[in-house]
């Protein structure tokens, strides 16, 4: 009830209604609150409590219906019932008389209704204002000789001044009950309907979007702050005017409002500002009872793309590496570098080739991070480390309620999050036929869409992909597109391997050991000439990221300043003791594999074991299940591996 409070007023004509009205609203005094005034006077005070927030009234007779003539307002009149014309003719001592009835027309409507007049033969006459009530009076008297007369304080008052006999026609308390609790049940639907109407009035004039809403005869009844800017006019200007002085000019929205046709998602210019806008006609009961238009201002729109962009960069979605960072004195790899940096300053698709880790996303980075799409998202994608399941859900999203379990809402693929910047797709050659179509066609058109939605989302990317596979030897088995093969390789970039720029060996040594002796805090660490001349005959099968691993390694693990030959020959063992690992997926492998090998050194197999275990169990978080289903042995066996293998968890 808090919310009914001072929202109900009833203004009594009489002090007779407003001693009744009293008694029946004993604890509803906060709620409705009660005064006293007849005809001006009540309307008087209605134009008071209107501005202290009263959103009802409650009156009677001339009273209520100059309130209702007058104000914008609500006004529940209070009935006259037939218990209460009942008692109000009982006053009446004489039998078979007739009897005058002077009043407004909703007084007059009222007693008319009443079935049983008690045998009463009473005439009416209705008055506009309380000047007419003598007059009607006397009028009733000289025509039909009525002595008695019903009405208000000023009809009886009238009467009496005449000589003839004037009764109070009252309302009893059942009457005034019932007009209470229909202003209360009024009162709250108001409330109820302010508080939608604030919340959309809100949403409105806090939207980006200009908002008209019109009646059904194109006048404007609405204008959000949005659309009186976009319109270049004032709110006053507008209201009430038709919508067609405004958009004249307009390409489409003109003809939208005149066809009341529904238009979603339509551009079109204002003045001189371009829009996206929507048109909408509003039917009840297949009647048009009005219309909606929207627009939006471009401009805004690509100020909060913008802004979201910013947002997706700030996640990550950044090239760390440029240029500087390819270290080299080879001369092939120096041409390569210089032909990138131009090739940079072109928006076209890149194909970089090479084994694995010559450095090809080091140099996708490089180039974006050179390119006009620099401050635009940078987003890698290993095409071979996703499922195939997954993958097409990650490159293009899906719509709400694509598939069971998808996110609520939906979710932007990585081409969506790449818009205005570079998506890197690595190991280009794993991706499965079917979305090699997609992948043209988003190559071709700039367009994608989300899986589950037939909606086209337009895509400013540029794309750089590569792989370490030989994908003219896949185009020619079936295993990649001809056609996607030669919309990527527009611009091929051969990345060479180390084993052939090692005179960049010495200088990417000194590099990494600087970084890993600055990242770990350790004192900085020298390479003996026989070890770098151990680094330079080494083939690096692994090229720089396994020259990188393996200085990380020596770093962590030599103690002293110095890094020798012997060093790094037991490293470089190890290294290819896991290469050949990698190559086995359970135990049983590694060990038909090297119980072949005569020349295997004793004691060698059980820690390459050991080392291959703690290799899986680290992947697993130690989970055993999980490491044993891996290993392709049983958890027993596997605990008894961990016991005699001495590994510490």
């Amino acid at each position: 009830m808090e919310e009914l409070r001072g929202k109900i007023s009833l203004i009594a004509p009489n002090s007779y209604i407003a001693e009744l009205a009293e008694k029946v609203c004993k604890g509803y005094e906060d709620i409705v609150r009660i005064y006293e005034g007849n005809l001006e006077e009540g309307l008087r005070i209605a134009k008071r409590v209107l501005s202290e927030g009263c959103r009802v009234i409650i009156s009677r007779g001339g009273t209520a219906q100059i309130i209702e003539k007058e104000l914008e307002v609500t006004v529940v009149p209070i009935p006259i019932t037939f218990s209460d014309l009942a008692s109000t003719l009982a006053k009446i001592k004489e039998k078979d008389v007739d009897v005058g009835v002077i009043g407004y027309k909703n007084l007059i409507q009222e007693i008319e209704e009443v079935d049983n007049l008690m045998g009463y033969r009473i005439y009416f006459s209705e008055i506009q204002s309380r000047e007419e009530i003598e007059e009607r009076i006397i009028e009733l008297y000289k025509r039909f000789g009525i002595k008695t007369f019903l009405g208000g304080n000023k009809v009886v008052r009238a009467a009496e001044a005449l000589g003839l006999k004037g009764i109070l026609l009252g309302s009893g308390k059942g009457a005034i009950k019932k007009a209470i609790l229909e202003g209360m049940r009024i009162a709250r639907i108001i409330y109820e309907l302010d508080k939608e109407r604030m919340q959309l009035k809100t949403i409105a004039e806090y939207s980006n979007e200009g908002i008209i809403l019109m009646d059904e005869q194109d006048k404007v009844k609405y204008v959000s702050p949005a659309a009186v800017r976009i319109l270049g006019i004032s709110y006053d200007e507008i209201i009430g005017e038709n919508i067609f002085k405004y958009v004249k000019h307009t390409m489409n929205i003109y003809d939208s409002i005149k066809k009341k046709m529904e238009t979603r998602a339509e551009y079109d210019q204002i003045n001189n500002t371009k829009v996206i806008f929507n048109y909408v006609p509003l039917y009840m009961d297949h009647k048009m009872i009005g219309s909606l238009l929207s627009f939006e201002d471009v401009s805004k729109i690509e100020e909060l793309e913008k802004k979201i962009r910013k947002e997706i960069y700030s996640k990550g979605y950044v090239a760390k590496y440029s240029f500087s960072d390819m270290l080299t004195n080879n001369r092939k790899m120096m041409g390569i570098i210089e032909m990138a940096k131009k090739i940079a300053k072109v928006d076209t698709t890149v194909l970089i080739t090479g084994e694995s880790g010559t450095g090809k996303e080091l140099m996708a980075q490089s180039i974006h991070n050179e390119s006009l799409r620099r401050n635009g998202p940078f987003i890698a994608v290993n095409c071979a480390s996703l499922p195939q399941s997954l993958l097409e859900s990650e490159l293009f999203g899906y719509a709400d309620g694509a598939f069971t379990g998808a996110k609520k809402g939906g979710k932007p693929g990585l081409f969506e999050l790449a818009h205005t910047g570079t998506i890197f797709l690595d190991e280009i050659a794993d991706i499965p036929l079917d979305l090699q179509a997609h992948l043209l066609r988003v190559i071709q058109e700039k367009e994608i869409s989300r899986i589950g939605d037939d909606k086209v989302i337009p895509v400013n990317i540029r794309i750089i992909a590569a792989t370490n596979k030989d994908l003219m030897k896949y185009v020619q088995e079936g295993k990649f597109r001809e056609d996607l093969y030669y919309r990527l390789n527009v611009i091929n970039i051969k990345m060479p391997p180390l084993r052939e720029r090692k005179e960049d060996i010495p200088l990417l040594v000194n590099h990494f050991i600087s970084r890993f002796c600055a990242k770990y805090g350790l004192s900085h660490k020298r390479v003996t000439p026989g070890a770098m001349a151990t680094f330079s005959e080494y083939t690096w099968p692994g090229n720089i990221r396994e020259l990188q691993n393996v200085i990380e390694r020596l770093v962590l693990t030599v103690d002293g300043e110095l890094i020798s030959e012997d060093h790094l020959i037991e490293i470089l063992k190890i290294e290819q003791y896991n290469q050949n690992i990698e190559q086995y997926s359970t135990i049983d492998k590694i060990n038909n594999h090297f119980l072949r090998d005569p020349d295997l050194e004793e004691g060698v197999l059980d820690k390459m074991q050991k080392e291959y275990i703690v290799k899986v169990l680290r992947e697993v978080n130690g989970n055993k299940k999980k490491a044993a289903k891996i290993l392709g042995i049983s958890t027993t066996t596997l605990w008894r591996k961990i016991k005699q293998l001495n590994i510490n968890l």
